[in-house]
């Protein structure tokens, strides 16, 4: 394969990669039918009766009543909304994923809560195994490859 061959190909795969990218961008919205948390905050009554999904930080657990209180980042401000069929065990300042109908303007009746703890080490340990799966990935490859610099391209290793 000649270089300008090879150049056509990288920008076409390059072209390829960027018209994914715009077609799921205009389609997005076909994806996610649940309203977003500006509109809810915008104009509530619209969305009664509706699925929502929303993610938020408990501000208020009242066990007792299977209820909380979550805060729902929106635009210009974050919201506050109570949480029915709240049966998780969950601490004030944790964040969760509530899935479920909105029954008035601030109040959703979950079908399903999933509480999403942070933990200080989440971030290493995901920067962590990355590093350590892209050096074996690397090692596997250049144990059966190698590069030759005299056309610039990958060649198989007789050795390998």
């Amino acid at each position: 394969m000649r270089q300008w061959q090879r150049g056509l190909l990288v920008i076409g795969l390059a072209g390829l990669l960027l018209g994914m990218g715009v077609h799921y961008g205009a389609v997005e919205e076909d994806h996610w039918p649940y309203p977003e948390a500006d509109e809810i905050a915008g104009q509530p009554a619209e969305h009664i009766g509706e699925e929502l999904f929303l993610f938020g930080t408990v501000t208020a657990v009242d066990a007792d009543a299977e209820t909380a209180t979550i805060r729902v980042a929106a635009s210009p401000e974050s919201i506050s909304i109570t949480v029915q069929s709240f049966d998780r065990a969950a601490q004030s300042g944790g964040t969760v994923q509530v899935l479920g109908e909105l029954t008035d303007e601030r109040t959703v009746d979950a079908d399903r809560v999933v509480v999403v703890n942070d933990s200080g080490g989440a971030e290493w340990y995901k920067y962590g195994v990355s590093v350590i799966g892209a050096i074996v990935v690397l090692i596997a490859f250049f144990r059966y490859w190698r590069i030759d610099t005299d056309s610039w391209s990958f060649g198989v290793r007789h050795d390998g």
